[in-house]
C-alpha cells in the first residue's frame, strides 16, 4: 500500500493536542476528542481544526504548494459515574503534496494528505478514571496505537499518526478515515501500564464511500488486535513494547490476495510534563513487520526530541527535531530506503490556538529510483475548544 494513493487519514493520532488530554480532550492533531472524566461536567461541545500549508522550496518533482485542513465538531455528554458518550463528525479538504510534488511514502502534511469528505468520525462510550480507560463503539484504530509519548510534536505523518510504518504495512490500522466498530483500553497495573484492543479492519469498508455510516458488523472480513506494555526504567525514562496482528485480506506485491499481517515495535520514551514547564522529552522506536511480501517497510526507525520552554518566558512553546528511516521490502517495486528529517517550533498563541512553523527534508523519496531530495517549508495551525 502506498499511502500517497490511499484515502486521507484525518486524525493525527498522537497529534498536536492529544497527549495532554488523551483521557479527556482533543484527538491527535486536533481531530476528535476522547472522553473527559464524566463526573467533571455536563454536556461539552467539541470543536477542533487543523490547517496546514506546505510547499516544496527546493528539489522534489515540482515546486508546488498545497493546503489541507481537518475540522471536527460534536458533543460529549456524561451518562453516569465515569461513563460518557461522544458523537462527532469530521470534514477534510485539500490535496496531497507528497503525491503531487515529492513522491515520498511518509506524507509531509500529516495523515490528512488529500481528498474532500464529510463523515461520521466517532460514536463511542468511554469509561475513564485515573487507573483505567475503556472506549467502545465506533472508534478509530489510529487513536489507539502506538501509545508512544512525543509523537504529537511533529507534522510529518510518520511521526504524528502513522506511527512510523504501521499504517503503511497494515491498511486496517488506518481506518481511513471513517470510524469502525471496536474497543480498546488501558489499565495501570502497579508500575506497568497495559494497553490493548481489537477493531474491525477490512480496508474495503473503512472508506468515505458511505461517509462512515456503514454499520455492518462482519468480523470474518478482518479483525485487528494489539497489545502494549510500558514500564519505568529510571531517570524519567520508560520502555515499551507492542505487537499487532490483522486477519484482513491484503494484496501481496506479486498481485495475490492474501490474508493476515502483523508486526512488533519497541520504544524508549521520556514523556513531557503534564503542565507547561521547561523540560526535555522525546522517544526512539524501532518497528518490524513479519511478512515482507506484503509489508512495504518491514524495518523502520524513528526518533524525536522536544525542548519545551526553550524561552522561559513562554513555557508552552517548544522546539522539536526528529528523523525517520524506513527500508523498503525487496519484494516491492520500491528499493533502498527513505529518510525524513523535521524541525518545527510550536508557538502557543492562546490556550486554544497554536501555530507550528516547520521545515522538512526528504532524502531519497520512494527509495532508489525515486525523485530528487526535497526541502519542504510549511506551517500548521491548530485550534480547539
Amino acid at each position: 500500500m502506498r499511502p500517497s494513493r490511499a484515502p486521507p487519514l484525518v486524525f493525527l493520532a498522537r497529534g498536536v493536542l492529544a497527549r495532554g488530554v488523551l483521557a479527556a480532550g482533543v484527538l491527535a492533531g486536533g481531530i476528535g476528542a476522547t472522553a473527559a472524566r464524566a463526573e467533571d461536567a455536563g454536556p461539552k461541545p467539541l470543536f477542533s481544526y487543523v490547517g496546514a500549508f506546505n510547499g516544496v522550496a527546493a528539489g522534489g518533482l515540482s515546486k508546488t504548494a498545497t493546503y489541507v485542513h481537518a475540522l471536527a465538531a460534536g458533543v460529549q455528554a456524561p451518562v453516569g459515574g465515569p461513563w460518557s458518550v461522544t458523537l462527532q463528525g469530521a470534514w477534510t479538504t485539500g490535496s496531497n503534496l507528497s503525491a503531487r510534488a515529492i513522491g515520498d511514502v511518509a506524507g509531509v502534511q500529516g495523515p490528512f494528505n488529500s481528498g474532500d469528505g464529510l463523515w461520521l468520525y466517532e460514536l463511542k462510550a468511554t469509561y475513564a478514571t485515573d487507573a483505567a480507560t475503556v472506549q467502545l463503539g465506533r472508534v478509530s484504530t489510529g487513536d489507539a496505537l502506538p501509545g508512544v509519548a512525543g509523537m504529537s510534536q511533529f507534522v510529518n505523518s510518520a511521526y504524528s499518526s502513522n506511527g512510523g510504518a504501521i499504517t503503511v504495512n497494515d491498511p486496517g490500522r488506518a481506518a481511513t478515515p471513517a470510524s469502525t466498530w471496536g474497543a480498546w483500553g488501558r489499565i495501570q497495573a502497579g508500575l506497568v501500564e497495559l494497553r490493548g484492543g481489537a477493531f474491525l479492519s477490512d480496508p474495503n469498508r473503512t472508506t468515505l464511500r458511505r461517509h462512515g455510516t456503514d454499520f455492518s458488523f462482519r468480523p470474518a472480513d478482518g479483525v485487528l488486535g494489539f497489545g502494549e506494555a510500558v514500564a519505568p526504567v529510571g531517570a524519567g525514562l520508560r520502555i515499551g513494547m507492542g505487537a499487532y496482528g490483522d486477519s484482513a485480506r491484503f494484496q501481496a506485491f506479486d498481485g495475490r490476495e492474501v490474508r493476515g499481517n502483523g508486526g512488533w515495535y519497541l520504544w524508549l520514551e521520556r514523556p513531557a510534563p503534564d503542565k507547561p514547564a521547561p523540560a526535555f522529552s522525546g522517544f526512539a522506536m524501532v518497528e518490524g513487520a513479519t511478512r515482507d511480501d506484503r509489508s512495504l517497510q518491514p524495518l523502520f526507525l524513528i526518533a524525536g526530541l522536544t525542548w519545551q520552554g526553550i524561552d522561559p518566558r513562554r513555557p508552552a512553546d517548544a522546539l522539536s527535531v526528529g528523523f525517520t528511516i524506513g527500508g523498503f521490502s525487496h519484494a516491492s517495486l520500491l528499493r533502498g530506503r527513505e529518510t525524513t528529517l523535521e524541525a518545527n517550533y510550536r508557538v502557543s498563541l492562546t490556550d486554544h490556538l497554536t501555530a507550528r512553523p516547520d521545515v522538512q527534508y526528504v532524502i531519497s523519496p520512494g527509495g532508489r529510483g525515486g525523485g530528487p531530495d526535497a526541502l519542504v517549508l510549511g506551517v500548521q495551525i491548530e485550534a480547539s475548544l
